[in-house]
Formats: structure tokens, sequence, C-alpha cells
């Protein structure tokens, strides 16, 4: 697929933050229709990692908004399979050791390069920015948990950027 702009992002970004919540419910029935397993993925994740309410509700909105983003780029994304989560999510697990191992300086460099190379650096900054500013007094999102959204997230976008 070719790399979603820095202008679809955004637009995408506009839309899904002014969509009323009947509107975003129904959304999330169709990524449940098309993506049903990227739908129960998410899901899982949350509970598996013991987030809580706003968090979960945070990880699936994200999530669709992630759907929505990969849509501009290609509009009938094929239907991802388990199968494919569970590669994606894999390689992105041996990434993420891989870098923790990696001293901080060297750290920062894998992960510009991580941004350099990836084929939808504009989506996966979309997700590092949304999490480093959610900052909401009326949502209960833990910092320590910020960490655990990149990696459903990042394997999703691989998933839909087939």
């Amino acid at each position: 697929m070719k790399p979603i702009s820095s202008y679809w992002v955004e637009k995408t970004w506009r839309k899904m933050s002014a969509m009323s919540p009947n509107k975003a419910i129904s959304l999330g029935q169709q990524l449940e229709n098309k993506q049903p397993y990227a739908m129960t993925y998410l899901l899982a994740y949350g509970e598996r990692e013991n987030m809580n309410q706003d968090e979960k509700e945070l990880l699936l909105y994200l999530g669709m908004v992630v759907w929505q983003m990969m849509l501009t780029g290609n509009h009938n994304l094929p239907t991802v399979s388990i199968d494919q989560i569970e590669q994606m999510e894999e390689k992105n697990l041996t990434m993420i050791d891989y870098l923790s191992a990696e001293s901080e300086n060297n750290f920062q460099e894998a992960i510009l390069a991580i941004f350099d190379n990836y084929n939808q650096p504009e989506v996966l900054r979309y997700v590092v920015e949304a999490l480093e500013e959610e900052d909401d007094d009326e949502c209960d999102i833990r910092d320590e948990m910020k960490g655990a959204f990149f990696l459903p997230l990042k394997t999703i976008i691989d998933c839909f950027d087939q």
C-alpha cells in the first residue's frame, strides 16, 4: 500500500475527533463487521493487559482512527486474519525486545530508523503523538499504560498495510 500522507492522516483525525458518540458507535459496528479479527484483537488486548475501561475505550478508538486512516490509502482493505495479527504481533514483540536491549542513545536512533524505514510513518506518528497528548482529566489513562498501546496499534497498522 502507498504511504498515507500527513494530509489524510490529519483530515481523518479531525473527522474522527468531531464525530458524535452515535456515529462512533456506528463506526465501531462497521469495524466489527468489516474487520472482525482486528476488533477482537484490540478488545482482547485491553483485557490481556488489564486496562481499565477508559484505556480500553481509548485503544478501541485509536484502532478505529487507524482503520479509517488506512482506508484512505485502500478503500477495499482486505480483512485481516488472526494468523496475520499473530505474525505481526510476534514480529513487533521481537522488535520491542531488540529496542529495549539497546542503550538510551541507540534506542533513540533505532526509533528514528523505524520511522525512516516504515511504510506508514505518518499513521504511526499519529499514534505516538495521540498517546503523548492523551492527558484528559475526564479520562483515567494511566501513564504507565500508554506504552502498552503501541504494540497493538502498530500491529494493526502493519496488518492493514499488506
